[in-house]
């Protein structure tokens, strides 16, 4: 709390006033960032050598409303097989001074992605809480080796967060154990080509 005379533009402790006159204070209150929302008094007392006098404020604190979305690690990057489902971990914290309620969560992927959560909607979040929400990530069957970018948003009617997610998806390596497999055939075949006729 400070006060400031209405005719300074600094911040004092204490005032002469003349007899007979008036001297406005500007009061200047901060509230904590973890203050709930609802009505405060705040008493404030002028004392002087002989008299005392004393006031209260009343104050209203309105609801701030701030979501914040990362995951577990706050890493916002994961590996990903095509056609193949991935877990990940999501936190969502309310770092609002009062009660959020029926956020979503919503995603936009790459074409014929497959995006779903443990809880799609969470009902209540108190103040300062965090809940976690596993998600469910599944490549298309027609994706390509590389990064891919998916995001992640969670909103409710008074706040929202969203966050962009590198996937580095991997494709299936079958076909490079085929070729492999038939190169080693091939060597065979000439090896047993060449212990049965190279001796004639």
């Amino acid at each position: 709390m400070s006060f400031t005379p209405s005719s300074e533009s600094t911040q004092v402790a204490s005032i002469e006033v003349a007899a007979g006159s008036s001297e406005g204070i500007t009061i200047s209150v901060t509230p904590p960032a973890n203050v709930e929302a609802g009505t405060f008094t705040i008493p404030i007392t002028a004392a002087s050598s002989v008299d005392t006098l004393s006031e209260e404020l009343s104050i209203t604190i309105t609801g701030t409303y701030s979501l914040t979305l990362s995951t577990s690690s706050g890493l916002l990057s994961f590996d990903a097989h095509v056609n193949k489902e991935s877990d990940v971990t999501l936190t969502v914290t309310n770092n609002s001074n009062v009660d959020l309620e029926n956020i979503n969560l919503t995603s936009s992927t790459p074409s014929d992605w497959t995006v779903s959560f443990e809880t799609s909607t969470i009902e209540t979040l108190e103040a300062g809480a965090t809940v976690e929400v596993t998600m469910h990530v599944t490549p298309s069957d027609s994706a390509m080796t590389g990064d891919y970018v998916t995001t992640i948003t969670a909103s409710c009617s008074e706040a929202s967060d969203s966050a962009e997610f590198r996937v580095s998806v991997k494709t299936q390596t079958i076909w490079g154990i085929v070729a492999v497999l038939l190169i080693i055939a091939l060597l065979l075949g000439v090896s047993i080509i060449f212990d049965k006729y190279g001796r004639r």
